[in-house]
Parts: C-alpha cells; structure tokens; sequence
C-alpha cells in the first residue's frame, strides 16, 4: 500500500515536472461541472447527481459541490472538493477529492405501530476519484471517473413500550448507517475565464 501510494506520488512529481513550462501563462477562471452516474455497493445500484462550482489555476481545482444520492436512501451530500489534472492540456487525466457532511431528504414512510417518532441526523460525505477529462474547446469538456465513497448517517427513533405499571419512560433506537460505494459518472465542465 505504502509502494503504490509513493509511485503515485512520484508520477504526479514528475508530471508537474514536465508541464511546468507550458502553464506560466494561464489564468485562473471559474469552473463549473455537472455530473451524472452510477453508485454501486450491496444495497443495489442507484443513480446520483452531482453539481460542482470552483476556480481552477493552472493544474488545480478547488471548489464547492452538492447533489442528490439516490443509494438506499435519497440523500444531499454538501463537499469541498479538490481536483488534481496531470495536465495543463484539453485532455488529461485527474485525481479527485471530496469531504463533507450528507444529510437526508426524508421521503414519506410507515411507521410502526408503537414508534412516536423519528428523526435522521446527518453524516459524513467522502469520494475519491481517478478520471480523465477530454476537451471539446477551451470552455468545454467531458469528464469520465471511477471512485469509491462512503455516505454515512443516524436515524435516532422514539418507540413506546408496553407499561404495566405508568408512569413508563419510552425507549429510543439509534441505526447507524455507513454505507460504502463503487461510483461511475461522466460529467461536463464549463469554464469562464477570469
């Protein structure tokens, strides 16, 4: 593990390396992507959406992302993100970070019979991509990844238990849901020069 993250390291060294010269001149300019996928893990396979708003200098991106997670339940995850090209050209591979919290949009659902309530209390939110992103022009391109994430969240529940003898406390029940992913998406990014 310790190998292959060194090698990784030392090919984006020497990347950097080779293209130093050829980014002098370019600017910082607001980027935008909008992405669409899949999400695949043990409960099944469901669809997420995601939009990304940032600046990019150079090789580097750095923004702000949100979307819907359709996977097990529907949820919107809020991140920071970071972007990593290996290349200062119209196409080029990426590496790709995202870390924040997911909170849950709460669909309608049955309760059971002695449950008084419920109520979900958001998570954390990571996604790590490795993609490549082809430019149509200098405002334009497509982007394809590969990652893996995790989204995580509480549902705390307030049952009442059978009393023989009131006054009787009711009782809480905590799930924890860590959820761990495959994700696949294809993207497109717009770019406004500054």
């Amino acid at each position: 593990m310790k190998k292959s993250f060194l090698l990784l390291l030392s090919f984006v060294a020497i990347i950097n390396a080779i293209t130093a010269q050829e980014i002098k001149n370019e600017k910082k300019f607001f980027s935008s992507q909008i992405s669409a996928g899949m999400v695949e893990g043990e409960q099944n396979t469901n669809l997420h959406i995601e939009l990304l708003n940032g600046l990019r200098y150079k090789t580097w991106f750095a923004g702000i992302g949100t979307g819907l997670d359709y996977y097990y339940y529907r949820t919107i995850p809020v991140y920071l993100s970071g972007i990593k090209y290996l290349s200062p050209r119209n196409h080029s591979f990426f590496i790709q970070g995202d870390a924040g919290v997911n909170f849950v949009w709460e669909e309608d659902r049955m309760n059971t019979w002695n449950e008084i309530s419920h109520e979900y209390k958001p998570g954390i939110y990571w996604n790590g991509i490795v993609g490549f992103a082809t430019g149509l022009d200098k405002k334009n391109s497509f982007s394809f990844g590969l990652g893996y994430s995790q989204k995580s969240f509480k549902e705390i529940k307030e049952m009442a238990v059978w009393c023989f003898n009131p006054p009787c406390e009711n009782t809480f029940e905590t799930y924890k849901y860590n959820l761990n992913r495959l994700t696949l998406r294809i993207g497109w990014q717009f770019n406004y020069s500054r």
